[in-house]
């Protein structure tokens, strides 16, 4: 796989960083994903340069695993970043999440709105296409095993990596299939037990609880939209089960978990999947 090198990132307090995602497929068709709201920061320990003889060596300019030496330094651009706990007064901490103002002040460009705006939206956009193009390929999978009459929940826990320009673009790296659930066991730097805990919830393990609150409600809007779109008829059964199904899963988040797709008509997201490119994408369950 080719892929184009960029060479004007976004940075945090100047130093290359992409972002974990984590994301939940809970259905094929309709498809229904959700994201978990922080992006999980992997930073670069040495300020950003994009300048040729930077590149060449790496250290600066890639998110590398291979060791970076004080010779490969002339220029002096290697700056850890530590953890809280172990920052020892020190001005500049990593990052634990993409939803505070720390995140928020130190990135570049700067500031929320400019983040949750223009940067996460680009990072949602590009997870949802590449699975509507990917469903494409299996959907047959899931259409034989419904017409059998089976009924059954397959989830996909997925951790693509991301990396945004300075633009706030977002470009998909690689997406990890079942990716390393990494809960608190570096906890000094990723502090997610919590939102790892959550997603049993959302997706029906313990069997969504807190559905005795609401069913009877639930089924009463369920019947009265499907009247509404398709007449006295209503929905089929099949139907009205994902709509029952989506709207636990929505119930049962928690821990900045979210619905990423399907989205509301007035959202940016659903308007750029309302396009002639993705006309052949969507089913009509999805619309």
């Amino acid at each position: 796989v080719m892929q184009d090198f960029e060479m004007n990132p976004m940075t945090f307090a100047g130093h290359k960083f992409d972002l974990r995602v984590w994301a939940v497929v809970l259905s094929l068709d309709p498809l229904r994903i959700h994201a978990l709201g922080t992006g999980i920061p992997k930073v670069n320990m040495w300020t950003f340069s994009n300048e040729p003889r930077h590149a060449k060596a790496g250290c600066s300019t890639h998110l590398t695993m291979l060791p970076c030496y004080e010779q490969d330094d002339p220029d002096r651009l290697r700056e850890i970043i530590p953890p809280r706990e172990r920052a020892n007064g020190a001005k500049l901490v990593y990052p634990t999440s993409t939803t505070d103002e720390y995140w928020f002040s130190n990135v570049r460009p700067q500031g929320r709105e400019f983040w949750t705006r223009v940067a996460w939206p680009s990072v949602e956009k590009a997870v949802v296409e590449v699975l509507l193009l990917a469903r494409e390929q299996i959907i047959h999978a899931d259409h034989k095993l419904k017409r059998h009459g089976v009924r059954y929940k397959r989830i996909l826990f997925l951790s693509p990596d991301v990396v945004i320009d300075e633009r706030g673009n977002a470009t998909m790296v690689e997406i990890n299939v079942n990716g390393y659930m990494i809960g608190n066991l570096h906890k000094e730097y990723f502090p997610i037990q919590p939102q790892q805990d959550a997603v049993g919830s959302f997706t029906g393990i313990a069997g969504f609880p807190l559905q005795r609150h609401y069913s009877a409600e639930l089924q009463r809007r369920t019947a009265s939209f499907c009247r509404g779109v398709l007449g006295e008829r209503g929905c089929p059964l099949a139907a009205e089960l994902e709509l029952w199904e989506m709207v636990h899963e929505q119930m049962h988040s928690s821990h900045e978990w979210y619905r990423l797709f399907p989205r509301p008509k007035s959202s940016p997201l659903h308007a750029a999947f309302r396009t002639a490119a993705f006309k052949n994408s969507l089913t009509p369950l999805d619309k």
